[in-house]
């Protein structure tokens, strides 16, 4: 009778999904729950290693530990035991395997929501099909679980991350950072980018002559990467003029997802790649803008930041977009 002991609900969780583009799509549909029931606690389920980062959510009230895709389902079985007496009332499974789903139907909540996925019909209640027509981009279909079926999907939600003076200047501290001239954060990493924008990444000799007017124009670079994309950065730092690349600060690899939110709420503006460094810089409401080579693409649904309102430009109209904002 233990594992299914249920008490009072009064607060709502999401098992979010395990990437962090993923996680950074989910923050509007947050939003929206936190909108349809701003009296009721939001708690979330993510990975370790994206704990960090999902606890600088401003929706979020609690970041429970969310197992690995890869671990066993006795794994996912022990979490959903463990999350019996956290008093919530409704789950939401954004991720569309059959693990995660055993968690809330263990912790015997109520109110289960997810979309159809092998073998959940007798995990979830409310059970969705995704509607890529009336929802083609995924941060729509997230968005769409948040509400009924019927619903119309509101006006989303301008996301933000947070971050303390006292958190940003601890990373100015750690990697000996100025800020006597204006800053731009620059994410030439090509992980996890959709093959669609890979296509229109601009060449070496592109981003040398946008980062040649930028330094010039007084402003300071800072590069930042993971660590899975520290050796095509080096490619391509290698492939800069030495005066270029003398004027860029390389943190690749080198800073948390936490860190790298208290350095973009310090600069002025994001140039990238439509990575995941893109989504933190639009997650924190800094103007983000991704360059491509050719015309601008008409169809944007397999983007990723767009979807939060990054703009996709040709590098003259970020040229003088930047230089603009200098003046």
């Amino acid at each position: 009778m233990s594992y299914f002991f249920r008490k009072a609900a009064g607060r709502n969780l999401v098992l979010t999904p395990a990437t962090v583009q993923k996680l950074l799509l989910a923050l509007p549909t947050l939003a929206d729950i936190k909108q349809r029931y701003p009296s009721r606690p939001l708690d979330i389920m993510v990975p370790t290693r994206l704990a960090g980062l999902a606890a600088r959510f401003p929706q979020v009230d609690a970041v429970y530990n969310l197992p690995e895709p890869n671990m066993s389902w006795k794994t996912f079985w022990r979490a959903g035991l463990e999350m019996q007496d956290k008093d919530h009332a409704h789950a939401w499974v954004l991720p569309d395997r059959f693990k995660p789903a055993l968690i809330p139907m263990l912790a015997n909540i109520a109110e289960r929501t997810g979309y159809r996925g092998r073998y959940r019909y007798s995990l979830l209640i409310d059970i969705r099909l995704p509607n890529k027509k009336k929802h083609p981009h995924l941060v729509d279909r997230y968005r769409a679980l948040a509400w009924d079926i019927v619903d119309d999907l509101p006006e989303i939600a301008t996301p933000s991350l947070a971050s303390s003076v006292e958190q940003q200047q601890a990373v100015l501290d750690k990697f000996e950072l100025q800020q006597d001239r204006p800053s731009i954060i620059f994410c030439p990493g090509s992980v996890k980018v959709p093959g669609v924008a890979l296509k229109q990444q601009p060449e070496a000799h592109e981003w040398q002559a946008l980062l040649d007017t930028l330094v010039s124009k007084g402003w300071q670079v800072w590069l930042l990467a993971s660590h899975n994309e520290k050796l095509e950065v080096d490619v391509l730092l290698d492939s800069l003029a030495e005066t270029t690349q003398a004027a860029i600060t390389n943190l690749a690899g080198k800073i948390t997802w936490e860190e790298a939110v208290d350095l973009v709420h310090l600069a002025r503006a994001t140039v990238a790649l439509d990575n995941a460094l893109a989504l933190v810089a639009q997650a924190c409401g800094l103007p983000v803008y991704l360059p491509v080579k050719g015309a601008l693409p008409e169809d944007t649904s397999q983007w990723l930041a767009p979807a939060l309102g990054a703009k996709i430009m040709t590098m003259d109209e970020v040229e003088n977009r930047l230089v603009a904002s200098k003046q």
